[in-house]
């Protein structure tokens, strides 16, 4: 009998093992190409079910036969495939969800922190030409803009390094921003933004705070932007003319194709704007090629370059006298020096993709950049020429630990470095400027290990847990002393200490109807080539990097079939080592000494009233967002000198963070191709001085779009739309500059410089229309 049993059983076994089938490949989004992290890819009829990891990869294994998979992403179209030879990868393209939800943070399965998503609709909420519009209604981000195009800084749940000592003011410092996985933040820690073209862009990603191993662990987080790609299968050429008030004039023509296994994109746009106020224009050109090839079954390859001239006026900064009067003036101090800021950039890059096997993963990028910039100021210039380079690399691997726990992973490493010659000078006469001699020959590298692991336990328990090694190297080769030239040719090198930054997340998933999750993370913030020279032109080495740690916890919820969606996030971000100002026998230097503390609450929640695609009425979803942001001092000084002149801010909210954000908006479309958008904000007094001695006013914006997009004639797409923004007239700024106390930022006869502190933005309603017209062949 036990020899018939083992006779059965050995006849059986091939039998089954033929039957085992295993299935694998990527699931990416449609208009982008970006790898879709925790999405749903199941095969029903075997009850088989997995997720991709953070590069869009899945491995599916089932006892019996797959013939069809189920993908499923938030956000996305759910799309069935029809699995022809399991031995080839399945390169699924979802595309977005009509009713996808605007504004609203997105948490992943493999406990990940709160995540603020802009998708291509959120980018077209107004002109589509600013970032600025659509990332401020994302709970905890606050951008602003230093021109009406131009000047960009986020800052992130209320961080912002004190790059210049007590003063600071620059651009884009404290978060890392790639476009196409190129990073645009330069080795010195350094973000310029004003050759970005936002209106090429698909998708916007958002990591608040240190709470990413993966890109740089930096404590403001970090800004990923996706261009668009084309719809597969389809070739178009597409004209777009966008004009509006002030002079506002911006043409788009663009050229796209794709095919089965490749697909290609030329842009080129010009755009012009004159301005409310005087000297305060603005000239851009870009150019952009972009193509992702099918290199084999299991490898991809994307390219892209672009080649970007803008060029913004500086009208400079008023005082809030002529802001609450609203006069259009612009700063006399910038006006005498033609204040202005000139970019030239060339950016590319080039994105490898490769299947290793069914578990295994390896996504390599490596890009280039240079910039040129002249910039003069109210009291000086600065010239930059400036050229970076590097790659990163990560591999990464799907797979199970026995059979209740899944494991996803990646590993890998980026070095960058960047060249910079600077001419400048502080405090000049008015023009013709001297001659300009070459003060600053120097150099930056920044390089980073990192790795992060979830396992999917029973009981739909995700742990996660990661880690960044980051060390940065700075060369300062400084041949002005006291405004002079000097012969010096040495060359000071700083070289950090490896900073290790883990971080920990767990979540709680409940059977696809919501989650929570629980994180701590910590990140770093390095100091810039500036904070290293003194105002005498000596060089301190000894400079550490900033430091954090953040808490989060969270939970989000989909109910009604997914219609309405919330999520709220708690966290607490503690900060040490801020740089703060330090003055010896007249000598003023950097030094680490400050502590900041931010606690905040983020909530977002957005309700799909209406969902009939084939009704006369098709969409109608109102959305709000609010966070709550309590930014404060915990040891700050106006110097670290402890003396008789010393100020202690410890106990003050931070400038430039306004406690309380709030917007809402509603969303409306038709069957026949009429379209309504509308978004109101709220921004809270905030102050503008460490002291808390002056603050700037609340203010809320209220902007509508309304349009129709429809086929027309067989092959061609017509989109026509018209719009305004501030249509209540509100007296709002675009840009806050902060100091010590009210004396270092007021007129001349107040103690001040002459500057002002405010860049204030439209004071009256601007209105806008844009026509275009799309061919498909």
């Amino acid at each position: 009998m036990k020899r018939l049993l083992y006779a059965a059983l050995s006849l059986l076994f091939p039998v089954a093992l033929y039957a085992q089938t295993t299935v694998h490949g990527t699931i990416s989004d449609q208009r982008t190409g970006s790898p879709i992290a925790g999405a749903t890819v199941s095969a029903r009829a075997t009850d088989a079910s997995t997720t991709t990891d953070a590069s869009g990869s899945f491995t599916l294994t089932s006892a019996r036969s797959i013939t069809r998979v189920s993908v499923y992403a938030v956000g996305y179209d759910s799309k069935e495939v029809t699995v022809t030879d399991p031995s080839e990868p399945l390169h699924v393209r979802l595309a977005p969800s009509a009713t996808e939800l605007p504004g609203v943070q997105v948490v992943g399965r493999a406990a990940a922190p709160s995540v603020g998503i802009l998708t291509r609709h959120d980018l077209e909420r107004s002109t589509g030409l600013s970032l600025e519009n659509s990332i401020n209604t994302l709970p905890g981000v606050f951008m602003q803009s230093r021109t009406p195009w131009g000047g960009a800084r986020i800052t992130i749940r209320g961080y912002y390094p004190s790059t210049s000592g007590n003063s600071p003011n620059s651009n884009g410092l404290g978060y890392q921003v790639f476009l196409n996985d190129i990073p645009l933040t330069d080795a010195t820690g350094t973000t310029i933004l004003d050759d970005v073209d936002y209106s090429a862009l698909g998708n916007v990603e958002v990591i608040k705070g240190p709470a990413s191993s993966q890109y740089g662990s930096f404590i403001g987080g970090a800004v990923k932007l996706t261009t668009a790609r084309p719809v597969p299968g389809q070739k178009s050429i597409t004209q777009q003319v966008t004009g509006g008030s002030d002079g506002l004039l911006r043409t788009n023509t663009t050229l796209q194709a794709a095919g089965a296994s490749s697909d290609l994109t030329l842009n080129y746009g010009h755009q012009e704007y004159d301005s409310f106020r005087p000297h305060s224009g603005s000239r851009k050109e870009y150019v952009r090629g972009s193509a992702d090839f099918r290199v084999g079954s299991n490898q991809t390859l994307s390219t892209y370059a672009s080649y970007n001239r803008s060029f913004e006026e500086l009208a400079g900064e008023i005082d809030s006298v002529d802001f609450y009067a609203r006069r259009a003036l612009s700063n006399d101090a910038y006006l005498a020096n033609d204040s202005h800021i000139n970019v030239t950039s060339f950016v590319a890059g080039a994105t490898d993709r490769i299947r290793i096997g069914s578990s295994f993963t390896n996504q390599t990028t490596v890009f280039g950049s240079s910039r040129n910039s002249n910039q003069p100021f109210a009291h000086g210039f600065t010239d930059n020429n400036q050229v970076n380079f590097g790659v990163r690399s990560a591999f990464g691997y799907t797979g199970r630990v026995g059979e209740n726990v899944g494991v996803s992973g990646t590993l890998g490493g980026i070095v960058q470095r960047s060249n910079v010659a600077t001419n400048g000078v502080f405090i000049i006469p008015a023009p013709p400027f001297p001659q300009r001699p070459t003060t600053q020959q120097n150099f930056a590298v920044n390089a980073s290990i990192f790795t992060e692991w979830s396992f999917e336990l029973p009981g739909e328990v995700t742990l996660t847990a990661g880690g960044s090694l980051n060390r940065n190297k700075f060369a300062i080769r400084n041949m002005l002393k006291g405004n002079q030239v000097s012969d010096t040719t040495e060359l000071m090198v700083k070289t950090f200490d490896w900073v290790f930054t883990p971080r920990i997340a767990v979540s709680r998933e409940f059977g696809g109807n919501g989650s929570v999750y629980a994180s701590v993370s910590s990140g770093y913030t390095p100091p810039l080539l500036s904070n290293a020279i003194a105002n005498d032109g000596t060089v301190d080495l000894t400079l550490d990097p900033e430091r954090a740690v953040q808490y989060e916890v969270g939970a989000n919820v989909s109910l009604l079939d997914g219609r309405l969606s919330g999520q709220v996030a708690l966290f607490d971000v503690e900060n040490t080592d801020k740089l703060v100002t330090q003055t010896v026998n007249s000598v003023r230097f950097t030094t680490n000494a400050g502590k900041q503390r931010d606690r905040g609450a983020e909530v977002a929640l957005s309700y799909l009233a209406v969902n009939s695609p084939t009704g006369a009425l098709s969409t109608l979803r109102p959305w709000v967002s609010y966070s709550y942001t309590d930014a404060k001092f915990i040891e700050f000084k106006s110097d670290n000198n402890n003396d008789a002149a010393t100020v202690d801010f410890s106990g003050n909210a931070v400038p430039r963070v306004p406690r309380n954000m709030f917007n809402a908006g509603i969303d409306v479309a038709a069957a026949n191709g009429l379209y309504l958008n509308s978004t109101y904000q709220y921004v809270d007094k905030v102050p503008v001085t460490f002291d808390n001695s002056t603050h700037v006013r609340s203010y809320d914006l209220l902007g509508a779009e309304v349009g129709v997009r429809r086929e027309v004639a067989g092959n061609w797409l017509l989109d026509v739309s018209a719009g305004g923004q501030n249509l209540m007239g509100s007296t709002n700024y675009s840009f806050l500059f902060v100091g010590p106390d009210y004396a270092g930022l007021a007129q001349p006869q107040d103690g001040g410089h002459g500057d002002g502190y405010i860049i204030p933005g439209a004071y009256d309603a601007t209105f806008y229309g844009s026509v275009g017209l799309t061919y498909r062949f």
